[in-house]
C-alpha cells in the first residue's frame, strides 16, 4: 500500500503504514496538533489520532463512550473500530476528526456556562446508570486527598516560589488551603450519589463543532466520585471569569442544589487553581518558564486583593451557618 505523507512528530513511517493498512485508506498528510495528538488526512477521510498511556486507560474510555452513545448521549466522539492500534508497546486511538467552530468554546458568557452545565448534568445522569463492570474500571476519586497533596507540594516549593512571587501572597494561600482542609475533615460526607465524573471540566474539554454541536471530550481523568466534585471544579474555573461573584455562579440551575451541601463553601474557597499553576510553573522546563510564570501570576498575584476579600466573606458565611 503506497502512501505519501509528511511525517508528524512522534508518528513513525512504520506506524503510519500500519495505520493505513488498518484503515484501508491511503495516508496523505499528518499534522502534529499537540504532544501525543495528530490530524491524519487520508484519501477519503480526516482522522484524529491520540496516544494513550496504557491499554487499560483507553479500553475503559471506549466502553464509557459506547455506553453513553447507546443511551442516546450523542455528544461524545466515538472511537473508530480499528482502535486500539498497538505499535512497539505504544497505544494509539483513532477517532473521526470533527471540524471545529470558528470560535473556540469558552465559559465567558452566561449562555456558554449554562450550556456546558446542562451537558455535564446529562452526562452525569447517564453515568449514574453505568453497569458495574464498566464503573469498576474507573478509580475512586478522593478530593480531600488530592488537595492535601497539592497543599503539601505547594508548601514544599514555597522557598523557590518566594523568589518570584510576594511571600505574603503565597503565605495567605497556604493558610487558606490549610484552613479549608482542617474544617473539611470535620464535616459529614454528604456529597451525594456516586457516578463516573469527568474529572477535568476545563473549557478546552467542551468542544464546539462547526455545525454547532457541543461535545464533551477527553475522559483521561474520569473517576468514580460524587458528581459534586465536577461542579466544584467547574466553579473554580469560572470564578475568575465572573470577577469572583459566587452568587452569580450559584444562580445556575444545575449548581444551585449543590450549594446546600455542608462542604460547598469550603470546596469553593480552596485555592486549587493557585496550587496547580504554581506547581506547573515550578516544574516547567526552561523554555516554558516564561509563559507558565505569566499564567501563575495572573491567577495568584494580580487578583490577590479580590481573592482575599472573597475568602474572608465566604469563610464568614460558612462560620455563621455553623452557628
Amino acid at each position: 500500500m503506497k502512501n505519501k505523507f509528511q511525517q508528524g512528530d512522534g508518528l513513525t513511517p512504520r506506524l503510519l503504514f500500519l495505520l493505513s493498512a488498518r484503515l484501508e485508506e491511503t495516508i496523505q498528510t499528518v499534522f502534529s496538533l499537540k504532544k501525543g495528538k495528530w490530524l491524519v488526512i487520508t484519501n477519503r477521510n480526516k482522522w484524529f489520532v491520540k496516544k494513550y498511556a496504557s491499554l487499560s486507560q483507553l479500553e475503559k474510555q471506549i466502553q464509557l463512550c459506547h455506553f453513553l452513545s447507546d443511551q442516546g448521549f450523542t455528544q461524545v466522539i466515538l472511537f473508530h473500530s480499528v482502535t486500539p492500534i498497538i505499535f512497539e508497546k505504544q497505544i494509539f486511538a483513532v477517532m473521526p476528526f470533527i471540524e471545529p467552530a470558528k470560535k473556540t468554546f469558552y465559559f465567558q458568557t452566561e449562555e456558554e456556562r449554562e450550556e456546558a452545565l446542562t451537558l455535564l448534568s446529562v452526562f452525569h445522569q447517564q453515568t449514574e446508570k453505568l453497569p458495574e463492570k464498566i464503573t469498576a474500571c474507573f478509580p475512586h476519586f478522593d478530593q480531600a486527598a488530592v488537595w492535601r497533596k497539592r497543599l503539601t507540594a505547594f508548601q514544599r516549593e514555597l522557598p523557590e516560589l518566594i523568589r518570584y512571587f510576594p511571600a505574603s501572597v503565597l503565605e495567605h494561600y497556604a493558610e487558606a488551603g490549610k484552613w479549608c482542609l482542617d474544617h473539611l475533615s470535620d464535616q459529614p460526607k454528604d456529597e451525594g450519589k456516586l457516578a463516573v465524573i469527568h474529572g477535568d471540566v476545563a473549557s478546552h474539554n467542551f468542544f464546539r463543532s462547526a455545525d454547532g454541536t457541543l461535545y464533551l471530550i477527553d475522559f483521561d481523568l474520569a473517576a468514580q466520585a460524587p458528581v459534586l466534585f465536577d461542579y466544584v471544579q467547574w466553579t473554580n474555573r469560572v470564578l475568575p471569569l465572573v470577577d469572583w461573584n459566587l452568587e452569580k455562579v450559584m444562580e445556575h440551575r444545575v449548581i444551585t442544589p449543590y450549594t446546600h451541601k455542608k462542604n460547598w463553601f469550603i470546596y469553593t474557597l480552596f485555592p486549587a487553581d493557585v496550587f496547580r499553576e504554581c506547581r506547573r510553573f515550578a516544574r516547567a522546563p526552561l523554555k516554558e518558564k516564561k509563559s507558565a510564570y505569566k499564567h501563575a501570576y495572573e491567577l495568584t498575584v494580580k487578583p490577590f486583593t479580590q481573592r482575599k476579600i472573597f475568602f474572608k466573606r465566604w469563610k464568614k458565611v460558612w462560620e455563621d451557618q455553623q452557628g
